[in-house]
Formats: C-alpha cells, structure tokens, sequence
C-alpha cells in the first residue's frame, strides 16, 4: 500500500512539473491585489487529517479541522480546496486526485502533516513551490522535526523545509534548533484552540478522593500505565476510610493498544475509562477535576492539546518535564513537574499536589488559567491570516 502511494504521489508530482510556470502569472496577479485578472479570488488549500465528520479527536485532527475551519470563516469556503489525508493509506488515488487539484489551482497551501505524511508529500510540496510558485505554510505537528533532521543524512529533508514559506513550530526552542541545522524559515506559533476560558473553576475542589484526570490519545507513550500505578500505589498506601485519588481517563484509545489497555483498566479498581470527548467539550469535561496527569514518554512531544485545555479549564498539571515543558509550564506555579528520565516519581509528585495548601492549589488554578489566552484562536489564528494575505 505504500508503494501504491508513493508511486501515485509520484504522478502527482509529474504533473505538477509538466504544467510548469503557466500559473505563475495569474498567482502573482491575485496576491497583489486578492483578485485576479479574470475576477478569480485566492485559493487556499488546507492539507492534513481535516475529518469534517469528526470522527476523531486526536490531537493532529483536532489541531488541523481547527485551522481548515476557521480558514474557511476567514476567506470563504468557496476559496478554500481541502486535501483530507484521513486512511490516505487505504484511498491513495483520492487523496492523490485532490493533491493535485489543489496544487493545480491554489496560490497558497497551509500544510499540517504526521511524519508519514510529510515523508510522501513533502516532495511533491517542493516541487510546486519550485516550479509553480506555490507558497507552502507548514504547520509542523509535534515536536520531534529537529530529530528527523538529524536522522536524514541527504539533507533532503532541509532543502524541502527551505523550499516553503514559513514552516511554524510550537516551541521557540525548536526554531533555534531547526536555524542550527540550517532551516532559514523556522518561525514560532503555537497550538491553538476554539477554548470557552469563562468556563474554567478556580476554586479547589475539596474532599476525598481527590480526581484526577488525563485526557489524550491513549496509547503506552502517553504514561497511561504510569498514571494507572501511581494511583494504585497511591490507594494502597491510604489513609483508612478511603482512597486517597480516582483516575478518569478520557481519549481515543490505539487500536493495538484496546486489549491492553482494557485488562489495564479492569486490574485497576480506581481507574476508569471515560471515552473519548468532542474537543469543544474538552474545558467542560475537566474542570472539576483536582488536575490533569500528563507523564508522557514522548521526550520530543510538541505543545499538547490536553495542556492547552487544561489552560482554558483552570486545572492544574501534573506532568513529566519533557523537552519544552518550560515553554507552557512552571514548576509550583501552574502545578507540579517531575523528572522525565524518572516516571516512578509520578506517585511521589501526585502526594505532594494533594497535600498542598488550599490556597496554594487554587493560586496555580488561577495562574495556569491566565496562560490560556495566548493559545485560543483569537490570539494565534491572525498571524497565519496575516501570513497568507502578506505580498510576496
């Protein structure tokens, strides 16, 4: 099936090539003034797991229905030409027909892709910036780019990346790593989301037990099994009279992680699976909560979603220190961080949360949700419309 893929991707690219510059013209006609000489008005294609059926909720889907949706409010729906690479795998010739359609007709592609998807497209994408003039907004998912770099020895990666417009990063960190392995268009944005932040709770939810909550993809990279026997751990030390935490776990569960995970939950008396929530229910879903767990093992994981609604919710974080947890983060201000090279402190960093003040517990509500603004749309979504809209 990868084959098939790659080879029809290919075709995509040939085409690309064999219509040449013939558009340039027309393009530069509708950037200078948003319309063109014949009255066309700019196209935009959005490429990436849009899911207008919402069938999933993972954070690259959320993140890229996000800003194909309001990219359609901004410009009109008619202007934008969606290349939806949901089961890409399993419907190569469709997603290869639309890439082509869009690269045909648009001025301007945002492109938000997994590692997979850019290892087949990114190709193609430089190519039609190369020769058509396309200008490529990437909107980088995830955190792990700068690695992939480092693991590509043709240095293809790199002059793909410096063939787009801009390529956007969660993190002011990676842009600095990305420019030291010689990309020349790294720029800061991060993630953002439709977050209701007047819904938040920043008194502390008092008594026992205390809940916490994750709220992420399930699969074994998250620390889900982690955060299972911390809690075990935890209950089996308690107090008489009670657990001391209940753990509700929200997300879509891996498909080859379902078994696993449901012996997990059935061995673990204080732990339940919650299903997976629309993410504009995600604020409401947790805010009454104590705080959100986040022990990922991903050392190289982005600005997470789950933190962002922890943000808009006013819930504190108890989460490993990955690479760019300071970034979103403050140790003792907006909850508490543990070393990442040690999960097992997980257990000892949830009883110190829960055997802070008060007071202190509803200061870090009160922080954490001062954080959120920067992350809404509102605050972030301008500066791709800025970008798009920008002369060459």
């Amino acid at each position: 099936m990868r084959t098939r893929t790659a080879a029809l991707l290919s075709l995509a690219g040939a085409a690309i090539a064999v219509t040449g510059t013939s558009a340039l013209r027309g393009r530069a006609a509708r950037r200078a003034g948003g319309v063109g000489a014949a009255g066309e008005s700019r196209r935009i294609g959005v490429m990436g797991r849009i899911d207008l059926g919402e069938t999933m909720v993972d954070g690259q889907t959320v993140k890229t229905r996000v800003v194909y949706r309001h990219l359609a409010h901004r410009f009109g729906a008619d202007a934008i030409r969606a290349v939806d690479t949901l089961d890409y795998r399993h419907h190569p010739l469709r997603v290869a027909k639309d890439a082509v359609r869009c690269l045909a007709v648009c001025d301007d592609v945002v492109v938000l892709l997994s590692d997979n998807g850019r290892r087949f497209f990114f190709p193609v994408l430089a190519l039609a910036a190369k020769t058509r003039g396309t200008r490529v907004f990437h909107n980088l998912i995830g955190g792990r780019l700068a690695d992939d770099i480092e693991r590509d020895p043709s240095g293809r990666l790199v002059r793909y990346l410096n063939a787009f417009r801009v390529n956007w990063v969660e993190s002011r960190a990676l842009v600095a790593r990305l420019a030291e392995l010689g990309v020349r268009n790294a720029a800061y944005l991060p993630n953002f989301k439709d977050l209701d932040t007047g819904a938040a709770r920043l008194d502390a939810p008092e008594g026992r037990p205390a809940r916490l909550c994750m709220f992420a993809r399930v699969v074994p990279g998250k620390g889900v099994e982690n955060a299972v026997r911390a809690v075990a751990s935890l209950n089996e030390d308690a107090r008489p009279g009670g657990p001391e935490a209940v753990l509700d776990i929200y997300g879509p569960v891996d498909e080859d992680y379902e078994e696993e995970f449901r012996a997990l939950i059935e061995s673990a008396p204080h732990a339940r699976y919650m299903g997976a929530v629309k993410p504009e229910q995600g604020v409401a879903t947790i805010r009454d909560y104590s705080a959100l767990l986040f022990p990922t093992e991903f050392w190289g994981e982005g600005i997470p979603g789950t933190i962002v609604d922890a943000m808009g919710a006013g819930l504190p974080v108890i989460a490993s220190r990955w690479a760019y947890y300071s970034e979103m983060l403050t140790d003792g201000v907006t909850g508490l961080g543990y070393d990442f090279e040690r999960p097992e402190d997980l257990r000892s960093t949830i009883e110190a949360f829960l055997a802070l003040p008060r007071q202190e517990v509803e200061a870090m509500r009160r922080a954490i949700h001062e954080r959120a603004e920067a992350y809404t749309a509102g605050a972030v979504f301008d500066r791709i419309a800025e970008a798009i809209t920008a002369r060459p």
